[in-house]
């Protein structure tokens, strides 16, 4: 029996080494597929135009994956002196370059991830669409992209609302507590730090302002009648 004995372990441990190896293979591959999804973890963003019932209305929207395998789609647009939103949120799924977003009590939506960083998926871009648009989002890492509000006192209470875009635009709305008609603003804007340089796109005029601890202050206009510039501040 001794004589075997060496034969019979050799047998052991060179099964032993291919089962090890094999089960750290298995980790590597399935390691490999968690740091590739992971590596889409961020948010992406996207926009477009339709005909609506005042003229063209401009979508603006961002869907964000998380790291837990969800996702949140935020949508804004303008109708009448209003900043509307629309929030979605479900579980997402990516295998190789398929994308599968599912949102909260409906079916599973197939979509991609493309070569340049983009994805392309269906995106419902408000309550009210009757069907979702198919759309390519890129990155975004503008940390401060949001709606920022606030309550002008006065002789007039004015309700003013700034939306900065994912994209780098930005859409500005002052509405007067009485008849008077309100403000609308739209442009570019670029961050430098705390600074951010807006341009508005009817006037071309460039002005600066900043933004902190989730307040922005710069100069804009609050009523249409005066026309003039003034800092004020507004938080999300």
């Amino acid at each position: 029996m001794g004589m075997y004995q060496p034969r019979v372990n050799s047998k052991q441990v060179f099964f032993s080494v291919v089962l090890i190896a094999m089960l750290l293979a298995c980790a590597t591959m399935a390691g490999g597929a968690v740091q590739a999804a992971s590596e889409h973890v961020g948010v992406y963003a996207g926009g477009h135009e339709t005909a609506g019932m005042s003229g063209q209305v401009t979508y603006t929207y961002s869907v964000e994956l998380k790291a837990d395998d969800s996702y949140e789609l935020k949508s804004y647009f303008i109708m009448g002196d209003a900043l509307y939103e629309f929030v979605e949120m479900g579980a997402y799924t990516i295998d190789g370059s398929k994308l599968v977003i599912t949102p909260e009590g409906q079916d599973p939506i197939e979509g991609s991830l493309n070569n340049d960083g983009s994805i392309t998926t269906q995106v419902k871009p408000s309550q009210m669409a009757s069907r979702r648009t198919e759309s390519t989002l890129v990155p975004s890492n503008i940390a401060v992209a949001g709606v920022y509000t606030a309550t002008l006192q006065g002789p007039t209470v004015v309700e003013a609302t700034l939306y900065l875009t994912y994209q780098g635009q930005y859409f500005y709305i002052a509405v007067p507590g009485n008849d008077s008609a309100a403000v609308h603003e739209d442009g570019v804007y670029s961050v430098n730090g705390a600074e951010l340089t807006f341009r508005a796109t009817d006037t071309d005029t460039t002005f600066v302002g900043n933004v902190q601890d989730g307040k922005v202050k710069a100069p804009f206009v609050v009523s249409a009648m005066m026309g003039m510039r003034m800092e004020i501040e507004l938080a999300r």
